[in-house]
C-alpha cells in the first residue's frame, strides 16, 4: 500500500464515522455505509470533509479513487 493511501485511511478510521467499514485494495479505498444512511447525503458530506482532511496529509498526492456505499447502490469519488 503506498503512503499517500494508507496516511488517508488512518485519518479516516480517526474520524469515527458511525457505522462505517473502510478497506482497501489497490489504488481504492472502500467504504461500506450502514443501508439506513442516505447515499447521496453521505457522498456530498464527504466530499466536503475531505477537502478539510486534505490539509492534514503529508504524503506526496497520488491518484486515489474512493468507493462509497451500501447493500443497496456505491458510488465513486476520485481525488
Amino acid at each position: 500500500m503506498n503512503a499517500y493511501k494508507e496516511e488517508w485511511i488512518e485519518l479516516l478510521l480517526k474520524q469515527k464515522f458511525p457505522g462505517w467499514l473502510i478497506a482497501s485494495d489497490g489504488n481504492h479505498i472502500f467504504i461500506n455505509i450502514p443501508n439506513d444512511q442516505d447515499l447521496e447525503k453521505v457522498l456530498s458530506d464527504f466530499k466536503q470533509k475531505i477537502l478539510d482532511l486534505k490539509k492534514k496529509i503529508k504524503s506526496k498526492p497520488e491518484k486515489l479513487g474512493f468507493f462509497i456505499g451500501n447493500s443497496v447502490d456505491s458510488k465513486y469519488h476520485e481525488l
